[in-house]
């Protein structure tokens, strides 16, 4: 694993260990930003306030817990097919980005449904061109803002 990537991971929440520990980490950590996006694009495409709304309540399981819904569509479909280990525990960063995620899909919803394009499109866009980015690039807008907030991990990159 390429040194850039993996302070990008430690700066989502994960540690040390769950990189030393979890061979597949680099992959396993990109299903969860995909599915987001990829799951948020087809809420958009039918605009369906009904259906953004369950995802917002959906991606908020992330936001309360340690695994986020899209951890556990992993584990119960495509993970076990792919036996590339399971995906570990997020921590507060990575909770912290299933509420924002889970906020903007909620307003997309609210936009659909009382017809404000603006309402509609603008939280659905970002949310789901930033999920896409962290699953590319593994750079987490939502992680990099609650470490700036919350001045988290501020030496996580220079440990070894």
């Amino acid at each position: 694993m390429k040194e850039s990537t993996r302070k990008l991971i430690l700066m989502q929440g994960y540690s040390d260990t769950d990189i030393k520990s979890c061979k597949h980490l680099n992959i396993l950590i990109r299903w969860t930003p995909f599915s987001c996006s990829l799951l948020g694009l087809i809420g958009v495409l039918l605009k369906s306030p009904a259906y953004l709304f369950g995802l917002g309540l959906l991606t908020a399981i992330g936001a309360f817990t340690s695994s986020s819904f899209y951890d556990y569509l992993y584990k119960y479909s495509i993970g076990l097919v792919l036996i590339l280990g399971e995906i570990p525990k997020h921590g507060p960063a990575r909770r912290f980005g299933c509420a924002i995620g889970a906020l903007l899909y909620i307003l997309s919803a609210s936009g659909f449904y009382f017809h404000n394009n603006y309402l509609a499109y603008i939280p659905s866009i970002m949310i789901i061109s930033l999920a896409f980015i962290a699953a590319t690039t593994q750079w987490c807008f939502a992680s990099t803002l609650y470490n700036l907030i919350f001045r988290k991990n501020a030496d996580c990159c220079n440990k070894k």
